[in-house]
């Protein structure tokens, strides 16, 4: 198992555009065949995102991490964690990497959903960051950054 990167650059990622006032996946990780990888909580994100004329989205603007298994419907995932905006919207990029303002930053998932607070998605499953924002994100702006664990089975 090696550590990795979850990020919105990875050859697997695919960077949509958001519907604004609806909760949208903007980012979708499809688990590359023969491989697992594992996140877990308590980690501080590095999150990046514009709407379309360089403003920060509202205050409002919640996202979260989801899962999606091959059985389930198209539009089905369940959310496992949500946090705000806000944290990102006030940090640069350089700041968020030297770790500043990372406590508010951390990410928790809900513990009904992840009891272990640690999750594996296996080849075919789908993680996804989800965006419910009165506004419209510019998918050229989204960068997105969390540890994860990757192994080849």
């Amino acid at each position: 198992m090696t550590d990795e990167t979850l990020s919105t650059e990875l050859s697997y990622a695919t960077v949509e555009s958001n519907t604004a006032g609806e909760p949208t996946p903007v980012t979708t990780w499809n688990v590359p065949e023969g491989t697992a990888i594992k996140i877990a909580q308590g980690y501080a994100a590095i999150l990046d995102a514009e709407k379309a004329d360089g403003s920060n989205p509202a205050r409002n603007t919640k996202l979260g991490l989801a899962y999606r298994e091959p059985n389930d419907p198209l539009d089905a995932w369940t959310v496992i964690s949500d946090f705000s905006i806000s944290p990102f919207n006030t940090l640069s990029l350089k700041q968020q990497q030297s770790g500043e303002n990372a406590q508010r930053r951390r990410v928790r998932f809900d513990p009904e959903r992840v009891p272990k607070g640690r999750i594996t998605l296996e080849d075919a499953d789908e993680l996804a960051l989800v965006v419910n924002s009165p506004d419209q994100i510019d998918p050229a702006t989204l960068f997105f950054n969390y540890p994860m664990q990757v192994s080849q089975r």
